[in-house]
């Protein structure tokens, strides 16, 4: 982190002497934006793994198993690492004591199991677009718990050596009003390393997927519209051959076109898989949005040992955050089997019932 050992000593007294709280009025605003925000990751992540514990149709057991492990992630984020810094921004200072700054500082590891589960379901879904007659054979429930193991089994050992390796202390951090883990002296390379990894590398294959996807579709609609025109051009060409046939082609044009124009609708209607492969790619976009401000920070910490303006690191904070919030509001949009189920729930928890039991609010 910026300044390396002078920052590290100095934020950490702050975190054990008792230092004075400063509660300003800015610092009050900003513990309230960050309340409301982390309000929302536990609810809407709580109501997601009970929908997707109800839904049945329309979600594949590959893509609802990495969803489960992505919303278990969201949710720690809200609990092990928004409550406590609802506190530690109204006071401006640490609170909960050196154990719990060091397992903050550990809830890294939570980004970027988010990280490296949104490429697994880009891959999975991938795969069901390129080869949708091998996918039941490439990808099976085996293969898919096998990858969430290994995903979470290198976190973990990451984990391990982020906080293990000598010479490493939490400490702290009043800039973005959380803790990390750092060297005693020098850059913090294992940090820096660990979001390249876990975060920017998986966004980057990622994007590049779905511009192979995007590639394909493109040559896919250019050879339908090729073969649209040619059986165009050869009615029409047929249908000049004789004049006698002008009442005949009158009686059998409409139902013709009709059938044709169904064709052609069903031909520009994505498929389930390919609607479901963008809206992974559009969580994946909205995570890099999230992730790059609070990306960028760090890095210019790092490497220029220089402070970001306060606001700035209150605006990456926050969409650090908030990237724990739009999975759940993305595939309640874009999933109607999620949506429905959703609205099943939700209406089964506020129903209001009269004094006879009749449903007056369904």
């Amino acid at each position: 982190m910026a300044e390396g050992m002078d920052v590290q000593t100095t934020m950490a007294s702050g975190m054990t002497t008792g230092t004075p709280y400063t509660i300003t009025v800015v610092s009050v605003v900003k513990a309230c934006l960050l309340a409301v925000t982390t309000t929302l990751i536990l609810l809407g992540n709580s109501l997601c793994l009970i929908v997707l514990r109800y839904t049945h149709d329309g979600v594949s057991p590959v893509t609802k198993l990495f969803l489960i492990s992505l919303t278990i992630s969201d949710l720690l984020v809200g609990v092990l690492v928004g409550v406590p810094v609802v506190g530690s921004t109204a006071l401006q200072s640490w609170p909960y004591g050196d154990a719990y700054c060091t397992v903050v500082a550990m809830c890294h590891a939570l980004y970027f199991n988010a990280g490296m589960s949104v490429l697994a379901i880009n891959i999975e879904r991938y795969i069901a677009v390129i080869w949708p007659l091998r996918y039941p054979s490439i990808v099976t429930m085996t293969r898919a718990a096998i990858a969430e193991v290994c995903i979470i089994c290198i976190l973990v050992v990451w984990t391990l050596l982020y906080v293990l390796i000598p010479n490493r202390s939490a400490f702290y951090y009043n800039n973005f009003n959380l803790c990390f883990i750092d060297a005693d002296a020098g850059d913090d390379v294992m940090g820096q390393l660990g979001m390249t990894l876990f975060i920017a590398l998986p966004m980057l294959i990622t994007v590049m997927l779905h511009i192979r996807l995007f590639f394909l579709a493109t040559r896919h609609a250019s050879k339908v519209g090729n073969i649209t025109l040619g059986d165009i051009n050869s009615t029409s060409g047929a249908s000049q051959n004789s004049e006698g046939d002008v009442e005949q082609r009158a009686q059998s044009s409409p139902p013709t076109q009709r059938r044709e124009g169904r064709q052609r609708v069903n031909s520009d209607r994505p498929s389930p898989e390919t609607k479901a492969a963008r809206t992974f790619f559009i969580m994946a976009l909205v995570a890099a949005i999230s992730w790059t401000p609070y990306y960028t920070t760090i890095s210019w910490e790092n490497f220029r040992e220089e402070e970001v303006p306060e606001a700035l690191a209150f605006v990456a904070q926050i969409l650090l955050l908030l990237n724990s919030l739009w999975n759940v509001v993305i595939y309640y949009a874009r999933n109607d089997a999620f949506r429905k189920t959703a609205n099943r729930l939700l209406g089964c928890c506020f129903r209001v019932h009269s004094t006879n039991g009749e449903v007056l609010i369904p």
